[in-house]
Formats: C-alpha cells, sequence, structure tokens
C-alpha cells in the first residue's frame, strides 16, 4: 500500500488524459496530494466517453477544472495556479506546452520551487521525439515485444498495458517523487523527462546484460522465457492454467515431489531431447486436476505453482484500495 499522508500538503496539476498520466497521478492521491485535473471546455479527457468506468478508476480523488489553455483568459487562470502548486504533470507531445504559452522555462520563471513532470512515447531528448505511439510501440522500440511469445513464434501483444503503466505512470512517479526529495534540499523544482519507452527498457536488465555480454535472449529459449520445465505455463483438466516457477533447486525438487516424479528432479536443466521430454511429461501431469486442486495441494509446498487467475479474480486479492 502506499504511504497514505505522504504528499499531504503537495499540489498537483494534472493535465494528462487517457492512462498513464491519469494513473500516475491518482497514485499521488493515494499518497494524500491535492491533484486538479485540468480538462479543455469542450470534450475533456477522451476516457470520459471511450471507457466510463476507467476514467473514474483513473481519477478519483481529484479535484475538476476547465480550462482552454489557448484563451488567454484561461491561460492566465492557470499560470496563477501554478503560482502556489508544487507539482505540474502533464502528457503532450514534446513541444506542445510551449507552444501554447506555459511551457517549462515559462514555469519555472514563476514558480522555481515546481516540479515539471513531462510523460510522452519517446523522451524529450529521444530522436523520436516528436514520432506517434501507443503501448505496443514504446515495447517494440525498446525491445520489450521481441520477448513475449513462444520460441519461434511471432511476438504476442500483451494484455497489460505496460510501457502506459510502468514504463510511464511508474516512472513519471519515481522521478516525480525524487525531485520533490531533492527540491527539499536545493529549494528548487526541476524537469522530469518520463519518456515510456525509456522506462519500459528499465524493464530489461536482464535481456540488456545479456546483450553487454555479446548474448541475444530470444522469446521462449532462455530460462525466463519458458526453455525449462521449471518456469512455463501449463494447461489444467479444467482447461485453465498454472504457472510454475520453480528456478531455485529447492523449489523445482519441491515440484517434482509433489508430482510423484523425484526422479526429474536431477533434470532440471536438461537440454533436448530430454528438455522438451521434461516438460511434456509435467505437461501430462498438470492435465490430471484442475488449476485450483493444483494450487490447494502445492500451493504452501514451497513449489512455486500459481493459478494462472483472471484479473477480476486478482483484483479480489490485490486490488482493493490501490486501483
Amino acid at each position: 500500500m502506499f504511504a497514505a499522508n505522504a504528499l499531504t500538503g503537495v499540489t498537483v496539476l494534472d493535465l494528462t488524459r487517457l492512462l498513464p498520466g491519469p494513473m500516475a497521478t491518482r497514485w499521488l492521491v493515494e499518497m494524500g496530494a491535492r491533484v486538479i485535473k485540468i480538462e479543455d471546455r469542450g470534450a475533456g479527457d477522451y476516457m470520459r466517453a471511450m471507457n466510463p468506468a476507467l476514467f473514474e478508476m483513473a481519477n478519483r480523488g481529484k479535484e475538476f477544472a476547465a480550462l482552454d489553455l489557448k484563451s488567454e483568459a484561461d491561460r492566465e487562470e492557470f499560470l496563477a495556479l501554478v503560482d502556489t502548486a508544487d507539482v505540474v504533470v502533464e502528457g503532450f507531445r514534446p513541444g506542445v506546452m510551449e507552444r501554447l504559452g506555459v511551457g517549462w522555462e515559462t514555469l519555472r520563471a514563476r514558480n522555481p520551487r515546481l516540479v515539471y513532470v513531462a510523460i510522452t512515447g519517446y523522451g524529450h531528448g529521444s530522436r523520436y521525439r516528436d514520432m506517434a505511439g501507443h503501448d505496443i510501440n514504446y515495447l517494440a522500440m525498446a525491445g520489450v515485444l521481441d520477448l513475449i511469445g513462444v520460441a519461434g513464434g511471432a511476438p504476442v501483444v500483451p494484455g497489460v498495458q505496460i510501457a502506459d503503466l510502468a514504463g510511464g505512470s511508474m516512472y513519471a512517479v519515481m522521478g516525480l517523487l525524487a525531485a520533490l526529495s531533492a527540491r527539499e534540499r536545493t529549494g528548487e523544482g526541476s524537469f522530469v523527462d518520463a519518456g515510456m519507452t525509456q522506462g519500459a527498457a528499465l524493464l530489461l536488465p536482464v535481456a540488456y546484460a545479456a546483450a553487454e555480454a555479446g548474448r541475444t535472449m530470444r522469446r521462449g529459449e532462455d530460462v525466463l522465457c519458458g526453455r525449462y520445465a521449471c518456469y512455463n505455463v501449463y494447461e489444467a483438466r479444467d482447461g485453465r492454467y498454472v504457472a510454475v516457477g520453480a528456478l531455485e533447486g529447492k523449489f523445482w525438487a519441491a515440484l517434482c515431489r509433489g508430482l510423484g516424479r523425484e526422479d526429474l528432479i536431477g533434470e532440471q536443466f536438461a537440454e533436448d531431447p530430454r528438455r522438451s521430454e521434461v516438460i511434456g511429461i509435467v505437461a501430462g501431469i498438470m492435465r490430471e486436476r484442475d488449476a485450483e486442486e493444483w494450487f490447494s495441494l502445492l500451493g504452501d509446498a514451497d513449489a512455486c505453482l500459481t493459478p494462472v487467475r483472471t484479473a477480476a479474480e486478482g483484483r479480489e486479492d490485490f486490488g482493493g484500495g490501490l486501483i
């Protein structure tokens, strides 16, 4: 859970829409910040019409104001808010805020203590800064998408907005909190360049380290990509799936004992043809019980076996109060 009062007294002006920015500022609300969401005087945040339930989730607890920053009067009203704010978070393409007359340099001149967070696709310093994109593009450019899928198959589009949320929302909040901490020491605000592609790249230390060592990780062909039986997904009897993450020897041994196949303990990282055979053996055993039955049997056995639950099911245990 977030530290509920960590940002009490901090005022945030939220000029974002859709998903990455609004979720970032929603988490700031959970930390105690006062967040004022500023929407244009027309349709406002597109998410209002596209997905009302998601809009409500991403903007819960915020205050709302309607301003047209192309209007001189509304722009002056916004600048007056900036004078007493602690943070501005915006999600426009690079250059838009400057064209509106409310860019970083302008705002900093009015409020030197201001922390300015810009959430963009590729970052202000990137040669791709002006390119349009969405989550799938940022994942593709960073190298994340290339690792999702099975060996020999095409990259698989994830059902989770990884770049938007981990690469965008979380990356932005991390930079924002660091900037607020630095302000306590220096008395000055700073510019936080939260490019979602750069944020997605931070999710790849294993793959990037392999690249530095001269090795290319390939989907479905590495330890953490489903190459071995000990770290894989299996279909259960009921058509649901179980996830096995028994990487360490002690966990693999516990799994093998739970499956009644202690003879497989020494073959955790066997290579072909035995590698494929071990995967097939485990897959066959998994089809003998339902997914939740396996969890009841081995969930507490240090076998690192869990059911693959739906988002609705996962929310019951882990989503309450956070989103």
